[in-house]
């Protein structure tokens, strides 16, 4: 049975109980406090002490869940990614039952949304030291993207394709638009740039199939 982890009572706090929660709640606490810091003071600026400090823990409390400040944001990204792909797929699978098309180009607009959001913190877990290390499968984009074109295809929307090599390429032109948008701020430009060549190179040939994408904002 796992040990249960003490908590430093937080100053000015004399008199009261300390908290005793199971590791995997304690994990958690971290990481949506390390989230909350690194959005407010910016990567470069948040140190250990401000994560343990907002999770109301003694700094000592990170180094058993967390061995180094990159393996921290190695779970900060599987973390926000896994709740990402929960609410995707469960999106994604309700409206691609009516239209393939717009559910998807809908999704595409997601993924630009949620990078943009991270802002600095996108170039933290995707582009810096800890870029290289690997996802967990079940978060992959890749394999996520496979899963998308698989349902298009076998629902005669989606022209075939070889799905493994039609995901990862399609993965780049995201993860390319997304970095474009950020650095000239061109949104819309860039989107309908995406949209027409994603459209040429997958949609079935024959009469043109009608997205209800909603127009980007």
């Amino acid at each position: 049975m796992k040990k249960l982890t003490p908590d430093k009572p937080k100053k000015g706090g004399a008199g009261l109980k300390r908290r005793r929660l199971h590791p995997d709640v304690r994990r958690v606490e971290l990481l949506e406090a390390a989230l909350s810091v690194l959005r407010s003071r910016g990567p470069m600026n948040a140190r250990v002490e401000d994560v343990t400090e907002a999770a109301g823990a003694a700094k000592g409390t990170f180094y058993l869940y967390f061995s180094s400040w990159e393996d921290l944001l190695v779970e900060v990204r599987a973390h926000l990614l896994s709740k990402y792909v929960s609410e995707m797929q469960e999106r994604f699978t309700a409206n691609a039952r009516s239209d393939w098309w717009a559910a998807f180009e809908q999704e595409c607009i997601h993924f630009v949304d949620f990078v943009e959001e991270l802002g600095d913190l996108h170039k933290a877990i995707f582009h810096g030291p800890i870029a290289d290390r690997p996802l967990d499968t079940a978060i992959s984009s890749e394999r996520i993207i496979a899963g998308m074109l698989k349902t298009g295809i076998e629902s005669g929307v989606c022209r075939p394709v070889a799905i493994d090599v039609a995901a990862r390429l399609l993965f780049s032109v995201l993860h390319t638009t997304v970095d474009s948008i950020v650095q000239t701020g061109d949104r819309q430009r860039y989107l309908d740039s995406m949209f027409d060549l994603l459209r040429t190179w997958l949609r079935v040939s024959g009469p043109s199939v009608t997205s209800k994408r909603k127009k980007p904002i």
